[in-house]
């Protein structure tokens, strides 16, 4: 437990003070304050509708739970209800009775997120810091890992890589994830990390002449941020183009898949879609060159990649 709960942490503090706009909406699953076990707080959301479900106790410490549905919004990352209750209902085992509902049983429920997994849950009298549960994963790192789906646009040009990261690895430059094209296990294409400075998740990925790069935020299934295209022996250029991804497979499901525990160094991609990064790279180059601290990003990436 006590492994889980400092690996908890470092997911914290790896994720806060985030962008407070967030596409999507934040995490679906398990939510609680690391500093207040025994109480936790179930987040799901559909469109714009959300239902938080409070597992917590009742002022003579019998536990109890709340459920609040309200409307998320987009625009602030805030959902405000209230704390309903139900009382009566059926206990497990015993015939079907339909429980009694009690409106505002316990007051107003706010809570501002200001990442995909933190956030700020406000009750009567009082307020606590929430964040995802992250159960599964051992660091900020162990969350790369797993199969991914990425892309992003560039006007009219799609660019899209479809990755698995399964090795954790280290040179002169400090840790990193080692990756790979899906189906393709003895090539070394891709790596990832994070930025404690920028506070983001870089993805670094050759593909024939060119490089693509990703800066996103992610939680445990989704990811989100920019990409760029520019050539091997180049720069990104321009503000990057709007990034999407999603975790195809989880770490298990990979090494389940694939039996080799190690990657060989790649001997080369061929080119594939050169054509269309060429385009975006051009399209990318009007918009001058890339901010400092995203191209720094990208060549900490580079210098990991090529001294393996």
């Amino acid at each position: 437990m006590k492994r889980l709960l400092a690996a908890l942490c470092l997911y914290v503090i790896a994720f806060a003070a985030q962008a407070a706009v967030l596409i999507g909406g934040p995490t679906r699953g398990l939510w609680w304050n690391p500093n207040e076990s025994g109480r936790g707080f179930n987040i799901e959301i559909q469109d714009d509708v959300m239902i938080v479900t409070s597992f917590v106790y009742a002022p003579g410490g019998a536990a109890t739970w709340f459920i609040s549905a309200g409307r998320y919004n987009f625009a602030t990352s805030t959902f405000s209800a209230t704390f309903d209750a139900n009382t009566g209902g059926q206990c497990i085992g015993c015939p079907y009775v339909r429980p009694q509902g009690i409106a505002n049983a316990a007051g107003p429920l706010r809570i501002e997120f200001d990442s995909y997994v933190t956030g700020t849950l406000y009750y009567q009298g009082g307020s606590t810091r929430i964040t995802k549960q992250l159960y599964a994963y051992d660091g900020t790192l162990a969350v790369l890992r797993g199969s991914f789906a990425l892309t992003y646009h560039n006007n009219g040009n799609v660019i899209g890589d479809w990755l698995v990261f399964r090795t954790y690895e280290s040179n002169a430059n400090g840790p990193f994830v080692a990756g790979y094209f899906d189906g393709f296990p003895t090539s070394r294409v891709a790596v990832a990390l994070y930025d404690q400075a920028l506070r983001k998740f870089g993805i670094l990925v050759r593909v024939g002449a060119y490089y693509d790069f990703y800066v996103i935020d992610m939680d445990d299934q989704r990811v989100f941020g920019l990409g760029w295209s520019y050539p091997v022996g180049g720069s990104p250029s321009g503000s990057g183009s709007p990034a999407y991804g999603t975790r195809m497979k989880t770490p298990k499901e990979v090494n389940a898949e694939y039996a080799q525990p190690l990657l060989q160094d790649a001997s080369g991609s061929d080119a594939d879609g050169d054509a269309v990064r060429a385009a975006s790279v051009a399209q990318a180059k009007r918009g001058g060159p890339a901010d400092a601290a995203v191209a720094a990003f990208a060549r900490s990436l580079e210098m990991r990649m090529s001294l393996q």
